[in-house]
């Protein structure tokens, strides 16, 4: 994790979501926090930085928006301070606008992406196969990209299909109606189980840790830089508490009711994948190898 760091401007239109995680008012300042797909086991850790936020006697407002250019098009209409969201997305903003967006902080951490497949699909007859995104330069479309180019296949021989957050993603593999999809670990533990696909990529052991995701922010927010340096070592400690205490995890993900369907032995063999493959982004930020090897 990193330190209070401005690095990238961004811009465009909005969108609303209801709020996910608020609580009772204090007299203290408002962070307006956006997340951009559907919460499961592997939100804890947001969640977590919430209340972290609160215990500073900040007012937060926990909104979640399924589509991330959407979720990001909130934090540039000023409907929001804060985004949770994949760089590359911010990154591709840059590149088709700019505007006074920043981003203050990123994990350096490996994905928790695992892409299945309906059954008879292998990494030998990808060709033509469609793979389900939420949107182009999103987190998950990046982790397929990287974890087939890994694998040594040309990702341009899938065609992407642009379906939405994790949880259309689930829906429509399940329903047949796309080949692959990347799924978050817990969900595609919980769409294994059904027999109904199969595993094709660890996409996580396969690329392993790299700048993925970030606090994105408004240059009016950053105004307040006391506030956002707050913000950044709430984001700092909620991953390193996550990546610490497994059972306090998951007995924090459960009285969230963030469990997304999984048993006990499930949430403990979710957590350990997390562990095992450095999900939690301890040791990352926003600094030159990172991004150097990011760009990469």
């Amino acid at each position: 994790m990193v330190a209070l760091v401005s690095v990238i401007a961004i811009a465009a239109g909005a969108s609303t979501a209801a709020p996910l995680h608020s609580g009772g008012k204090t007299a203290g300042p408002t962070i307006r926090l956006i997340e951009a797909g559907s919460t499961d086991f592997s939100s804890a850790d947001v969640f977590y930085f919430a209340d972290l936020m609160k215990k500073n006697g900040i007012n937060v407002q926990f909104n979640l928006i399924p589509d991330a250019s959407s979720a990001l098009r909130t934090v540039i209409a000023g409907q929001a301070d804060l985004f949770i969201g994949s760089l590359p997305t911010a990154i591709l903003a840059v590149v088709n606008g700019g505007a006074n967006i920043k981003i203050i902080a990123a994990n350096d951490q490996a994905s928790d992406y695992v892409l299945v497949a309906q059954p008879g699909i292998n990494l030998q007859n990808l060709s033509g196969k469609t793979l389900a995104i939420d949107s182009p330069g999103s987190a998950g479309h990046v982790a397929s990209e990287i974890g087939l180019q890994k694998s040594g296949i040309d990702p341009s021989i899938v065609h992407y299909v642009k379906i939405g957050g994790s949880s259309a993603r689930l829906t429509a593999i399940l329903a047949g109606k796309v080949d692959i999809a990347p799924l978050h670990y817990p969900q595609a533990l919980a769409a294994l189980a059904t027999g109904k696909v199969n595993l094709l990529l660890n996409v996580g052991k396969v690329i392993g840790p790299y700048l993925q995701s970030g606090l994105i922010a408004s240059d009016s927010f950053l105004k307040n830089s006391a506030l956002a340096q707050k913000a950044v070592n709430s984001f700092i400690n909620a991953e390193r508490w996550a990546a610490s205490n497994k059972f306090k995890y998951i007995a924090y993900a459960n009285a969230q009711k963030l469990d997304g369907g999984l048993n006990g032995d499930q949430e403990a063999k979710v957590w350990d994948y997390y562990k095992d493959t450095s999900f939690f982004g301890v040791n990352g930020g926003i600094c030159f190898d990172n991004i150097t090897q990011f760009a990469k």
